[in-house]
């Protein structure tokens, strides 16, 4: 653990202390006792139990009944596998997101679900002076932008319900979707045509224009999408950058492996 990250005074103690046991289960072949990670880390006794006992029931690590050790467990690996695939994902997007950018001369970004709300994952930022681009890593509200209703659109009708019951309808400007309703109308229309617009509904001025990312299995995994200023997209025709992000989305899945029916 990076001593630095201690002198922050904004930090939350006891995750730190989760973060090195973690760390200090994971460079031990055989597991560890309470004891012996107290004695490592010059944690009490009591608090290292506890410690443990909550990342045990997290199932982030996991104990051996005989010895009573505790090594890392399953949650760990899943988290640590799903992240590894964010980054395959990310790394395979990234000449089709420049190929895209290239294209349409604005910023594409490739999201994935997370939630009630997209996470940007890769990027491929625009060379104007004047460009649109969200931080990689940053989570915004799937309601409002075209990578996100395009991504629900594709999803099971009960993976659908159970997001829109987690989603809080905020209105960013005066053309964003204003319930669950509006949007299951909307989304139906997007599945048929094949992608998303999200007309300054979360920032006035700002224009996005989303397609699916299908993987082998024909899930929609991620959503490819360009961003711009709306009166530049509009002098490039709205419809010719459809086709363009509709093409290029087309050919990040293909190289994943979808075959189309």
């Amino acid at each position: 653990m990076d001593a630095s990250i201690k002198k922050d005074t904004k930090t939350i103690g006891s995750v730190i202390k989760a973060v090195e046991v973690m760390e200090e289960l994971a460079k031990s072949e055989d597991g560890l006792g309470v004891t012996e990670i107290s004695s490592r880390l010059n944690y009490g006794v009591s608090a290292t139990y506890h410690l443990l006992n909550t990342l045990k029931q997290c199932n982030i690590i996991e104990q051996d009944k005989k010895t009573k050790k505790y090594r890392i467990g399953f949650a760990l690996f899943r988290i640590s596998g799903m992240a590894k695939r964010q980054n395959v994902l990310a790394n395979l997007s990234q000449p089709y997101l420049d190929k895209l950018r290239e294209v349409v001369g604005e910023t594409s970004n490739l999201v994935i679900l997370d939630g009630s709300e997209i996470v940007y994952i890769a990027q491929s930022e625009s060379t104007k002076l004047l460009k649109m681009f969200t931080q990689l890593g940053a989570k915004v509200p799937l309601y409002c932008t075209g990578g996100g209703k395009i991504l629900l659109a594709y999803q099971p009708k009960r993976i659908q319900d159970l997001i829109l019951s987690k989603t809080d309808f905020q209105r960013y400007t005066q053309n964003t979707l204003a319930s669950a309703e509006d949007l299951m109308k909307e989304l139906e229309v997007i599945k048929e045509q094949g992608y998303a617009l999200d007309n300054e509904e979360r920032e006035e001025g700002v224009t996005c224009i989303a397609a699916p990312v299908f993987d082998c299995y024909g899930e929609a995994i991620a959503s490819i999408s360009i961003s711009g200023p709306s009166y530049r997209l509009k002098e490039k025709q709205i419809p010719v950058i459809i086709k363009n992000v509709m093409d290029i989305a087309k050919e990040l899945s293909v190289s994943l492996g979808y075959m189309e029916e």
